[in-house]
Parts: structure tokens; sequence; C-alpha cells
């Protein structure tokens, strides 16, 4: 935009003339912006019908095409505290009898009393409950199993696992101190056992040999599970055939003897890389201590001889690298004192010649014990010197150490200042000293630990890992577990033990026995209560009317709701003269009246749409065809369901309906024929709903105007918004332009009657004109 002058010269008010000129021009762009904004209505209106029609094809008229839900039958039970019914489809309409023989039950332990008098919880070690480390807990139920060897660190925490992963449930009451166990399912074949064996002092040795040997602690969750399956097969077999597989050569293997060698070699490789691992860590940390124990020697000699030092190994300390080494100095020092040194380092001091390290420890416990205790046993005077002399020899040595460490920091200060910067002789030569130690080591690392894993294999493979164990589990209140019932509180401990059931039931005579309390027979499914042997329960099966009768009332209802809204959208009142507000006609209208201006334009956008008009008369039509039944031409007026006024443009009414104004004074024709002629009803209904879901599907194919699911052509609007945006881009880029130009040109207007009045004035004075 130009410059505005405001009219210096010509007195004009520029900026309110450009301002009403460029009004007029503003005209193209609120044409637009009414573009915009009626589009943006546009697409909010057909997303809101779209979710609405689409939750009718979703929802009541999917239902209505669905063969199933016009085949609901209702029963009723004489006794539903014995058996409760539902009945399927297929089951036959009439009377059935029942007669509940027993019911199927878990079985479940409740176990007795812990042996342990302390507070225990989930987090508590078996071992801390009095279980025996070495025990194996052998859990069975059905065909599920599961194994927990107890060790130092196992908890009832795994023990739970343990059961769950073998399909039961145990709870751990912290309260009462004793463990609920169930199977997840009842029935006889879900009835669980629970076993225990000791692990044999060999094969316990040999485990934890190779355990340790591989580094096992330290694998991941997927090499410890492999490691264990490698135990597994090894532990299958014996040390003769081990052998023998690994004489033969690769191609001679059987599978299963493929399956021993590649379980050997498995933990032989992960036996070589921990040796080499071991090494490693040992040979670095021989390093480090040798170069650390020269550092330290170094420090003391220079405390000793009372001289500076500031740098070792070509590596300037720092000042925490200085207070580390001065603490691994006093900690040497006092080792060195601990021993027959304590005589050399004190012999100028004639109150320690006959001491020892020892005896200055005693005095210091009897002093403090005496400082503490008046009454205790005082220092005497010999000894009290010899304490004052040893703190004070002590004095000066820690004297000694801080001027050394004091010197240091300051020549580190003074060599930093200066830009010092050299490399760490000191990482150099612990990875000399490691490699040379790694050298004169050689294989034999891993050869001493290859060694000792065929001695461990030998054991595990040679020897019967458990030992029958009987009793290991009374501690915590388990006894033997077999699935046979244990009277209340009979068992080890107190346990008691309910054994799992089976249900058995007659139905029409026929006998059935089942693992749980649901069972399906002939379309009827019974759900077993109670049993009461002797007595039968009639259960009684009928078309359930009701059902299908509100099914049909719901997609009526759900239909004239979404047909309502569309017809309003159709047949809404013309808005012509009306376009969105701008900003200043907002600012001048009340709230109440800028939102009926917005709503009369709104209610508008879809009026006469050819899109909506389509869809509505595809609904229609499709319900209103007829159906051919048996020679018999049926349409939804056959059972009473009907328009009755045109004024409502389609809309349906079931003749009977009580909730229904406009159809409750007529006969109920929709409830009679689902009782009397169900078949004849689905098939009507069910076609011409079929009918109008297909017509609905193809009305939402994506299209290159709409997407998928989609009832309106959504990426034509979009097509349409994102094409106005660019005109109106277009449209300020020239208003700009032109306002730009309209400054311009007043601009030159002015400059012009400058020079005009300045040649005029020129031109007077020239004259003589205006002189007295």
């Amino acid at each position: 935009m130009g410059i505005g002058l405001s009219g210096m010269v010509s007195g004009l008010d520029t900026d309110t003339l450009i301002k009403q000129l460029m009004s007029a021009e503003r005209t193209r762009v609120t044409k637009v912006e009414n573009k915009i904004t009626k589009n943006e209505w546009t697409s909010e209106k057909w997303k809101d019908l779209n979710t609405k029609i689409y939750s009718l094809y979703t929802g009541s008229l999917s239902k209505m095409r669905t063969q199933g839900n016009y085949l609901t039958k209702k029963t009723t039970s004489s006794n539903e505290s014995i058996v409760k019914a539902t009945a399927g489809a297929s089951a036959p309409i009439g009377t059935h009898y029942v007669t509940v023989e027993s019911v199927a039950s878990a079985q479940y332990v409740t176990g007795g009393t812990f042996a342990s008098d302390e507070k225990l919880t989930s987090k508590s070690k078996l071992a801390e409950a009095g279980i025996a480390v070495g025990t194996n807990i052998s859990i069975a139920c059905g065909d599920k199993t599961a194994e927990l060897l107890v060790d130092e660190n196992t908890t009832f925490t795994d023990l739970s696992d343990a059961c769950k992963s073998a399909g039961l449930n145990m709870n751990f009451d912290e309260t009462r101190q004793c463990l609920y166990i169930s199977s997840r399912q009842s029935g006889i074949e879900n009835k669980f056992s629970i076993t225990t064996s000791t692990e044999n002092a060999t094969s316990g040795a040999a485990r934890k040999g190779i355990y340790e040997l591989v580094g096992y602690s330290a694998l991941s969750a997927s090499d410890k599970t492999a490691v264990e399956d490698a135990m597994a097969t090894l532990e299958a077999s014996d040390s003769t055939e081990i052998a023998e597989v690994l004489a033969k050569s690769e191609s001679d293997l059987e599978d299963d003897e493929k399956k021993i060698k590649d379980a050997y070699q498995l933990l032989m490789t992960k036996a070589e890389a921990q040796a080499k691992k071991n090494a490693d860590a040992a040979a670095e940390k021989k390093a480090k201590e040798e170069v650390n124990a020269d550092i330290t020697a170094q420090i003391m000699a220079a405390v000793e001889s009372d001289t500076a030092i500031d740098d070792l190994y070509g590596k300037a300390f720092t000042a925490e690298q200085i207070t580390a080494l001065k603490e691994a100095a006093e900690k040497s020092a006092k080792e060195m004192h601990e021993t027959d040194t304590f005589k050399e380092i004190y012999e100028g001091v004639d109150e320690l010649k006959d001491v020892t390290y020892a005896d200055v420890v005693k005095l210091q416990e009897k002093k403090a014990a005496a400082e503490a205790d008046p009454n205790a046993e005082q220092l005497t005077d010999a000894e009290t010197a010899i304490l004052t002399a040893y703190e004070a020899k002590e004095a000066e040595y820690q004297a000694a150490y801080d001027d050394v460490y004091a010197d240091a920091v300051q020549a580190h200060a003074e060599k930093e200042a200066a830009g010092y910067n050299t490399t760490d002789k000191a990482k150099e030569v612990i990875a000399e000293k490691k490699e040379a130690e790694l050298t004169s080591l050689g294989d034999t690392p891993v050869q001493d630990a290859t060694n000792a894993l065929e001695g461990h294999i030998t054991n595990y493979a040679d020897t019967e890992r458990f030992d029958e164990g009987t009793g290991s589990l009374e501690a915590i209140g388990l006894g033997n577990i077999d699935g046979s019932t244990v009277t209340s509180g009979s068992g080890a401990g107190g346990m008691t033990v309910f054994a799992a059931t089976d249900a058995k039931v007659t139905v029409n005579g026929a006998v059935i026995e089942s693992s749980t309390n649901t069972i399906s027979v002939n379309g009827l499914n019974l759900d077993l209560v109670s049993a009461k042997p002797g007595e039968t329960i009639s259960i009684g099966v009928s078309q359930n009317t009701d059902e299908v009768y509100n099914m049909v009332k719901d997609f009526v209802k759900q239909y004239n709701e979404v047909l309502d809204e569309l017809n309003k959208a159709y047949y809404a009142e013309s808005a012509r003269g009306y376009e969105p507000l701008t900003d200043e006609q907002k600012d001048a209208m009340s709230e109440t009246e800028v939102e009926k201006w917005e709503t009369k334009i709104k209610d508008s956008l879809l009026r006469r749409d050819n899109t909506l008009g389509s869809l509505i008369n595809a609904m229609r039509t499709s319900l209103d065809g007829c159906v051919n039944v048996d020679g018999t031409d049926y349409a939804l007026s056959s059972f009473g369901i009907c328009t009755t006024k045109y004024t409502e443009k389609g809309k349906l009414h079931i003749y009977g309906d009580q909730d229904d104004p406009d159809g409750m004074m007529y006969e109920d024709k929709l409830r009679k024929a689902i009782e009397e002629n169900p078949e004849t009803v689905m098939e009507v209904l069910q076609t011409l709903s079929k009918n109008l879901y297909d017509t609905m599907s193809d009305k939402m194919k994506a299209t290159e105007l709409s997407s998928a699911l989609t009832f309106y052509n959504d990426k034509q609007l979009t097509k349409e918004l994102t094409s106005y945006k660019e005109s109106l881009s277009k449209e300020e880029d020239r208003l700009a332009d032109i306002e730009d130009r309209y400054y311009k040109q007043f601009a030159s207007m002015e400059t012009a009657l400058s020079k005009l009045s300045s040649q005029s004035s020129s031109l007077a004075s020239m004259l003589g004109m205006g002189q007295y």
C-alpha cells in the first residue's frame, strides 16, 4: 500500500476517499467469501446427515435384514433356582423336561496354617517360609503342566505364576496367612495335582556349575530359555550317548542326535564366551590394581619426602582425581599400619618403639569407652602418652598429605592455564599390562572352563535330577494334591481339598454329562444353577413375538427420524436474498438477529439438492416394493406398516402401535402376523430391508466426487472450497494492487498541486504582486 499524504496540499481526506473507492471494489471479494462460508456450512450439514443415515444403515436396518433376528425364541423355566434356559433359533417350540442330577464344579484347595511365625507376603521367599531349597514343585491340570525349582530367591509370586501357566488360580491371603488354589474351569477333566520332589545333590551341583560357567544370570530371556532347553535335552541322555553323538560326523546324525549335539555345542559356546569375558575382566582389574598401586606408592613417597607431584603417566590430575588418589594413599597407609611396617613407619618415636598397630586400636577403643562412661576403666599416663604420640605423628602425615595435594592442585591449575594437554598414559599402561596378562594366560581360561563344563554335563546327564519327596510343602500348609477330596482340615497343616465334579442332566429322557454348567441341547441352552435329583423341571419354548415386533418398531422409528431430517433439508424454505453477514453487518445486529439470519441460510443450503433428492427417492422406493411368497404378493402394508399422510412425505406408521397416535386406532396386523405366520413376515421384511440396505450401500460407494461410506459428494465440496480459497487469494492481491495505485495517484496529485502552488508564488513575486 502506498504512503497516504492525506491532502496536505489539496485539503482532501485521502484515506476516506480511498476507503470509499475500495468499498466498491471489495464486492467481488465478499462474494467469494460468501461462497467459502456456504461451502463450509454445507459440508457441516452433510456430515451431520451422513452420520444419522449411516447409523440407520449399521443399526436397525442391519438387524432387519439378518435372519437370526426373526427366529428368536422365548423360554420359561418352572424352577429357575435349579435351571435357567434360553432358546436358539433351532430350538423346537414346545415343552422340554430337564432333571439335574449334579452340577459341575471346579477343584479348589484351601491351604492349612503356615509353619513360620513371621508375617509373610506374596513377595516373601519360599525358603523363608520353610520350603527347602532344591524342592521341585510339579503342577498339572488337564493337558497343561508347569514346574518350579525352589532356590534362595523363589517367592510366593513365582509359585503363583507357575500355577497360572498350568491353568490354575492361586491367591495368597496375607491376613489369614494361607493359600487358596483352584482350577479355572470346572469338570473332572480339569482336576489338578501338585506334587514335589527334591533336586539330587549331584545333579543340583552340576546344574549350578553349568549356569555359572555359561553366565546364566546375565543372559537375556531368550538365551536363558535356549540354555534351559539344551539342558533338558542333555538331561534326557547319558554321557555315553553324548560321547557317541559328538564322535559322529554331521551327515551321520539322526534328528534326535543332532538335537543333542546342538545342545552340547550351545553350552560350550556360551561357556567359552563367558570364560573370555571373565579373563578379560580379571586381566583389566589386575592391570588397574598394579597401576593404582604404582601411583599410590609414588604419592606416598612424595608425602614422605615432602615434595610436590602434579602428574603421573603423563596425565595432569584434576581436583577430583587428586582427592581420589589422596583417599587411596590414606587407605594404603592404613593397610600398612596394620602390618609389621608399623614399626618401621614410627621407628623414630620413642613412645611407639614397642607398640603394634593392634595395641593402638585397643587403646583407642579403651579411650572411647572411658569418654562414654566415666565409671569405665581410664587410660594410664603411659597409655595416654602412646596415643598422644601416635596422634601427633598421624597429624604430621595428614599435614604432609594436605601439602602435597595442595601443591598438586596448584600445579595442575598452572598447567591448565598454560594450555597443558597430554594423553592419559595411565590408560595406555593399563591396556599394555592387560594385553600382557591375557597373552600369558593364553587359552588356559577357556580350556579350564570347557573341561569343567564337560564334567558338569556328565554328572547332569548321568544323575537322576530329582529324588522323590513327600511333605515338602507342609510348611506352607499344602500336602499331596492328586485331585481327590480331602475333608475339611484333615490334610497336611489343616489343608482341605474339594474334588472337581461333572454336571449330569437328563433332557427329554437323554442323559448328558458335561464339564461345565452351560449345556446346549438341540438349540436349547441350559444354565444349571443347582442339583436336585428326582425333580423334573419343565422348560417352555415359544416364538418371541415381542422381540421381533420391537425390532421392527425400532427400525420404523429410526427410519422416520432420518427421513424427517432429509425431508426438512430438501423441502426447506428458500433463503433468496440472504447472504452470510460481514463483520460490519454483524456488529450492527444483536446476537439473536445474527443467529436467526444464519439459521435461515443454513436450513436452505440443501433445498432441492439433487444428491439429497435422489437418496430420499431411493430409500422410499426400496420399501415400496412387493415380495412374492408362495404365490402371494406382500408389501409392508400387508402387515399394517403404512404411510398415512401425504404431507409426511413417506414416514411409516405401524397400525396398532399404542405409542403412535396415527396408528393406535387401527388393528394390530403386525403382531398378529408374527404370531400366526412368522416365516412369511421374516421373508418379506428381510427382503425389503435387504433392498434398502443394498440401495444405501450403492449410494455410498467411492466415486470421483465422493469417498467411501459417504452419501454426499464430499470430494467435490473439498475441491470447490480449494478453488474458492485460491480465488479469494487472487482477489485480495488484486485489491492490494488497486489500493496501492489509488495512493500513488493521490500522491502524484498532491505533488503536482504542490509544484503548481510553488510556481504561482514565484510568478506573483516576479510581477510584484502582494508587495506594499
